[in-house]
């Protein structure tokens, strides 16, 4: 009675470690062009990437929040119907709107060191 115990909250936890929704600081930044952001001024800029600065630490917490409430309905679904594991939300609207974000911030820094904002 004891191994199967252990077998099963090993079995558990090992499930639990393979979440399919990402966490925040793996969400790498989508491709933003630089030209979005080539015809504003230095000031417009650095109001732009504020903007974008302050949207961040919201967005972040909403895809860990996802991450985590979903890792629990996957543990869920492995053990007692595994075919839905499939087909359950990944929190790729969050994902890909962190994504956009991270990269609207490249894509305005590259815009104000080609304009030599700052310096």
């Amino acid at each position: 009675m004891f191994k199967k115990i252990i077998a099963i909250s090993v079995g558990v936890a090992f499930l639990a470690g393979c979440s399919s929704a990402k966490k925040a600081s793996e969400v790498s930044a989508a491709y933003v062009p630089a030209s979005n952001f080539s015809s504003k001024s230095c000031e417009q800029l650095v109001a732009d990437a504020e903007a974008v600065r302050r949207s961040v630490p919201g967005l972040e917490q909403a895809v860990d929040s996802h991450r985590s409430q979903q890792t629990g309905v996957e543990v869920i679904t492995w053990l007692f119907f595994w075919p839905a594991a499939f087909a359950l939300d990944k929190g790729e609207s969050q994902t890909n709107q962190l994504a956009t974000a991270k990269g609207e911030l490249e894509a305005i820094r590259t815009a104000m060191a080609s304009k030599k904002c700052g310096g």
